[in-house]
């Protein structure tokens, strides 16, 4: 098949849309399909135009919206307008068959998606990735369900839904059970693999030998959780010293945390770490004992799928689809978002558990993530949902 993979975001740029999106077009090419990718182009990408791994990239740069303060994400909406108007070029000259949108809010996933019900006919599925949900970005995605998804997004050949958390909030807004599909993002079970421990995070600690390491992973955002996260921590310390925390990512918080920490008087039990390469994040994981994700909202981040796959036990809350993922006491612990004595709680029993059920919950999570979130297992149920809503 020839499909034209059409995503905002895409590597060099960092994130959960980007990964998701390399991983399908790289997959889709392994298995003998011509795979085009449209773009925008963003920091680190120079070439308009590159073949690699097997697939073809067309970047054009975006012309930004202006961020909207209580949106953080609106500086991400830029639109690529000239890759708009090469559409009917790559799609003649490719012989595009199928388009596949990643993320629904987009401005290039909605013209992508008019213009080809207007003109080009082609078979359309949509990725819809997570919810934006906080304050006034909650509104923004009601509106828009209730207007574009259900009026010009169900008229898709399939929407694929990350979790059937998401699944079940499309349904509410009457799109059509018969539209719908669940697969979930998936995870490089090569990459994110390692059986012996690492230590990168030697050099941050005064006692390697005796700590025990735990690790956030992701946007510095109101929508990760990360404040809860920081004021469990004195709580989490007096029942357990021999931990230091690690926040690695970049983003609009930053400032903030950093601040909160040093109000807290915790600098010594935390460390503030910049986003890293993909490709150094298994040694990273590695030296890390516990994974938490205190997300208030998620469709089903990557960031979680990886440290299932390094077989990090894993402490998270119970929003989007993480309990999809997680079962408590069996392969994690989950928590109400903002919560902070549970997450105290969970991370304290999480920091106690004994070597044979840590082991234990380790060997569960590398098994589901080989079983069920393998990228070559996710990308063969795309290409069965391709097949068959011909």
């Amino acid at each position: 098949m020839n499909i034209l993979l059409v995503s905002h975001l895409f590597p060099p740029h960092k994130g959960g849309v980007e990964t998701a999106s390399y991983n399908t077009a790289k997959r889709l090419a392994e298995k003998g399909h011509h795979v085009v990718v449209l773009t925008s182009k963003t920091v680190g990408a120079t070439e308009k135009y590159e073949k690699k791994e097997g697939f073809h990239i067309y970047r054009y740069k975006p012309l930004n919206l202006v961020a909207l303060k209580k949106f953080s994400q609106s500086k991400r909406l830029g639109i690529p307008l000239l890759g708009v108007l090469k559409l009917k070029k790559i799609i003649k000259e490719h012989l595009i068959q199928i388009i596949h949108i990643e993320g629904r809010f987009f401005p290039i996933s909605l013209l992508s998606v008019l213009l080809n019900l207007m003109i080009f006919k082609r078979r359309i599925f949509l990725t819809v990735q997570g919810r934006l949900k906080l304050g006034i970005t909650g509104i923004i995605e009601d509106l828009f369900d209730q207007t574009i998804t259900r009026s010009i997004y169900s008229k898709l050949n399939k929407i694929i839904c990350v979790s059937n958390k998401l699944t079940n909030r499309l349904r509410r807004f009457k799109i059509n059970d018969k539209k719908l599909i669940m697969i979930p993002n998936g995870v490089d079970v090569e990459l994110f693999w390692s059986d012996h421990r690492s230590n990168y995070f030697d050099n941050y600690l005064d006692n390697v030998d005796v700590l025990k390491k735990v690790i956030f992973a992701g946007r510095l955002d109101p929508q990760k959780g990360i404040e809860y996260l920081i004021r469990a921590i004195p709580q989490v310390v007096k029942q357990f010293q021999e931990v230091h925390f690690f926040i690695l990512g970049n983003g609009a918080l930053e400032g903030k945390l950093k601040d909160l920490v040093k109000l807290l008087g915790i600098n010594k039990t935390v460390s503030f770490l910049n986003m890293i390469p993909l490709e150094e994040m298994p040694q990273l994981y590695s030296s890390t004992d516990i994974f938490c994700l205190p997300s208030i909202h998620e469709g089903l981040p990557l960031s979680l799928l990886e440290a299932l796959s390094m077989g990090l036990v894993i402490v998270a809350s119970r929003v989007g689809g993480i309990p999809e993922v997680i079962i408590e006491n069996e392969n994690g612990f989950l928590f109400e978002p903002k919560n902070i004595d549970q997450l105290v709680n969970k991370l304290s029993k999480a920091l106690n558990l004994t070597n044979e059920v840590s082991t234990q919950i380790r060997n569960n999570n590398r098994r589901k993530a080989y079983n069920t979130y393998s990228w070559d297992k996710i990308v063969y149920e795309i290409i069965k949902t391709y097949i068959q809503s011909h």
